[in-house]
């Protein structure tokens, strides 16, 4: 118990102030982790910041991607040829999601854009009723 405690300890982010300050002998800006060694020098200290945006690992946010993609385009698909009454609003929304994951997914992976787009392609066939 008390090695499972340590490592949760020690695999806390690590977070700290900086400190800013002008040098009077250089007047260049230093920056550091402590506070500067003369007190009357005015000092600024800069707040840690999380980063906004985490940056998952790119193969497992593909394929993270492409299933929610491919229930979108399954989903679509199940529901076109029979839907004839469904609302004309909620249908465009829900092709402009699959629009906008789908451009992600092209960003991410350019490699399969190619068949994507041909996928989408029967998916727009099928929704037209065609």
């Amino acid at each position: 118990m008390r090695v499972l405690a340590l490592l949760l300890v020690l695999a806390a982010p690590a977070q700290a102030d900086l400190y800013r300050w002008v040098d009077p002998a250089t007047g260049s800006i230093k920056f550091s982790t402590l506070p500067p060694a003369d007190p009357q020098l005015q000092t600024e200290v800069v707040p840690y910041r999380a980063s906004k945006r985490a940056v998952p690992d790119s193969a497992e946010s593909v394929a993270a991607l492409e299933a929610r993609w491919r229930a979108m385009v399954l989903q679509l698909a199940a529901s076109a040829p029979r839907d004839t009454g469904r609302d004309r609003g909620a249908l465009r929304a829900e092709m402009e999601a699959y629009e906008s994951l789908r451009a992600q997914l092209d960003r991410l992976d350019p490699g399969g854009a190619r068949r994507r787009a041909a996928e989408t392609g029967v998916l727009v066939e099928r929704l037209r009723g065609r």
